[in-house]
């Protein structure tokens, strides 16, 4: 009886809890628009345009061609007219802003590569109308319900119809008008405000070959600036593309001190002082994770950091990585083994992993990848450096498991055991080894072993033709043979970032000053090739711009060639 009647207060008690939740939302339901703040429009509108959920947690309704319902969270608002609503462009088609400083101004669509007949046959997808009168509050509603403009024209079949209820219309509609209606932070109509930031973990050396590339830059883009204002002084008119080109531009250095923990509120004290539009590169050799946080958090971008360690589970948004570090490597490891014909569900496969934030980011990296591929379990055996340096560890793991491929995710210490591991009855077909933790150590391996270790390599191989403007990239010889087995590449690529990729789309700002709008338009960047990397590649929502690597061995000899035993290998 005591406890059933336990089972009956539980389940009351339930019930009540559920009842009160769903009069609270009844009652959140009936609150009016015009009695919502400000802040929870922004939210309940943001989860509609970019998540397809209405106020009520409901999926939000959608219909194409007439009557094809269409899943909202997977076909959202934001899927065509991005993040900052400003539309976009893709393979030649426009899709138009959104927000309501464009939506309540009269619309001329720019030219279309669609413009010209298509003679090869393609299906042209979303042409928009080529020009609308103004949008009133009243005529938004009709062309969301109903899919026709202010003076009548029909949209596109591909684009969405919104059957919703007057309350939930209002809120979208409000959204839109706060939708990019203001400047971020650290943007202006003159200037731009940024920062690097560095970990306390970075040498001197390491420190200077990023701020150099940078601070050189911002000096440039401020002189172009003075000698632009120097041409206006003398009469010269400029374009209207030219009006928005030209801003000053500042960088701060946020230095973080002390444990990775203390790094929140030492990036808030920055932010907080001096609040900045973007933070361009960075470097630590520690986690990135806290200042990636961080970034999400503000809803601040970060792009192209120098760093082993970005979050791989959550990517978020307002963060930019060059590449995956170390777990790239282990990653390449995976998709090569998996593409040989000789590596059979029953071949016996061994992870030793240096017990280091190295070592453990090589391995997961590896053990990923390698389990979406349904292979079988590889054992996995983590050693200190103290133990790896044992005489005879490596060979009684061998000897006892046997593996036909081995990874050794270790650094030097393990070096000089190559040519035991080799000789050995047992020995592993193919042992892989990380270029990032080993580097110029490799150099040392005898010839005799080379043509059983394989080499992870993260880095172009293939000749790199630069700008034929003569720019920074194209006088500087790549660095692809054994001289540079130790260079991080920090000024390199921080370089390519920059003029590559960063002040390109800092450009097509024009006076749209919004963070979004800027990762919008670097989402929609065409690939881009190099002196580092075989290719950037960019998307929506995709977050590291280099997808590949090499395996690769090592030749005869002291001087070394860099032999490829795999194409760029692209997740």
């Amino acid at each position: 009886m005591k406890i059933a009647a336990r089972i009956t207060l539980l389940a009351a008690a339930c019930l009540t809890l559920l009842l009160t939740l769903f009069s609270r939302q009844i009652l959140a339901d009936a609150i009016p628009v015009t009695a919502l703040s400000k802040s929870e429009i922004i939210r309940l509108g943001e989860l509609m345009y970019r998540d397809g959920i209405l106020p009520s947690g409901q999926v939000m309704e959608g219909f194409i061609r007439g009557d094809v319902e269409v899943d909202s969270t997977a076909f959202s608002c934001s899927s065509c007219h991005l993040r900052a609503g400003l539309g976009s462009v893709e393979g030649g088609v426009v899709t138009p802003p959104t927000n309501g400083n464009k939506l309540y101004l009269p619309y001329v669509r720019p030219p279309s590569l669609n413009d010209i007949p298509d003679r090869a046959g393609r299906i042209i997808y979303a042409k928009t109308v080529q020009e609308r009168p103004a949008y009133t509050r009243e005529t938004l509603a009709i062309a969301l319900r109903f899919g026709t403009d202010p003076a009548g024209q029909v949209f596109n079949d591909v684009m969405p119809r919104y059957p919703l209820a007057d309350r939930d219309m209002a809120i979208l509609i409000r959204y839109l008008e706060y939708l990019s209606a203001e400047p971020s932070p650290g943007a202006s109509s003159t200037e731009y405000r940024f920062a690097t930031i560095i970990s306390d973990d970075v040498s001197e050396a390491d420190r200077q070959a990023l701020l150099r590339p940078l601070q050189s830059i911002i000096a440039q883009k401020n002189q172009q600036l003075a000698l632009y204002e120097d041409f206006i002084k003398f009469g010269y008119v400029p374009t209207a593309d030219m009006k928005y080109s030209f801003r000053r531009a500042t960088l701060d250095i946020w230095e973080l001190h002390g444990p990775s923990s203390s790094w929140r509120s030492q990036l808030s004290a920055y932010y907080t002082k001096n609040p900045v539009f973007a933070v361009l590169g960075g470097i630590s050799n520690s986690d990135w994770g806290p200042i990636h946080a961080f970034c999400e958090a503000e809803r601040l971008p970060c792009l192209f950091p120098i760093t082993p360690f970005p979050p791989l589970s959550t990517p978020g948004w307002y963060t930019y990585y060059l590449d995956k570090g170390y777990a790239q490597e282990g990653e390449a490891v995976a998709r090569y083994l998996n593409r040989q014909a000789e590596v059979t569900i029953d071949t016996p496969i061994l992870q030793i992993v240096q017990d280091s934030p190295i070592g453990k980011g090589l391995a997961a990296g590896f053990q990923r990848l390698w389990s979406e591929q349904d292979r079988q379990a590889v054992v996995t055996i983590t050693l200190s450096a103290g133990q790896l340096k044992k005489p005879g560890t490596l060979a009684k793991l061998i000897k006892k498991h046997k593996p036909a491929a081995l990874m050794l995710w270790t650094d030097a210490v393990t070096a000089q055991e190559f040519p035991k591991i080799v000789a050995m009855p047992s020995a592993p077909k193919m042992v892989f080894v990380s270029f990032g933790y080993m580097g110029k150590n490799l150099l040392s391996m005898p010839d005799v072993v080379r043509d059983r270790i394989f080499i992870t390599y993260p880095y172009r191989l293939t000749p790199y033709v630069g700008p034929k403007t003569g720019g920074i990239d194209a006088r500087t010889p790549i660095l692809a043979s054994f001289r540079d087995f130790d260079d991080r590449r920090i000024a390199s690529r921080t370089i390519s970032a920059l003029q590559l990729s960063i002040f390109p789309s800092l450009s097509l700002l024009y006076d749209n000053l919004q963070r979004d709008n800027l990762l919008d338009i670097m989402g929609m960047q065409m690939d881009l090739i190099v002196r580092d990397y075989e290719r950037l590649s960019f998307g929506p929502g995709q977050r590291f711009a280099s997808k590949g690597c090499y395996i690769i061995q090592l030749g005869p000899g002291a001087e070394p060639e860099l032999i490829p035993r795999s194409e760029w290998l692209e997740h």
